[in-house]
């Protein structure tokens, strides 16, 4: 009876650790699905000048972002 209370106590605690694992790739996934929602709305509405220098990695001056912003006033 003690073996069997056991088991399953390991059983749930790696069912927990599988479930935590899961909702970390989830809330992973779904940040860069939305990181590349925004990138998208705002490559839309940029011009070329604008969306050469968001796709360069090196370039970190990125008011462009912020233009027409509240951030503006």
């Amino acid at each position: 009876m003690n073996m069997q209370a056991s088991d399953r106590m390991s059983r749930l605690v790696e069912l927990a650790a599988r479930i935590r694992s899961v909702r970390q790739a989830q809330r992973h996934f779904l940040t860069l699905w939305a990181i590349d929602g925004v990138r998208e709305r705002v490559l839309a509405r940029t011009d070329a000048r604008t969306r050469m220098a968001l796709d360069d990695p090196h370039n970190r001056d990125w008011s462009m972002l912020y233009r027409g912003s509240i951030l503006d006033d």
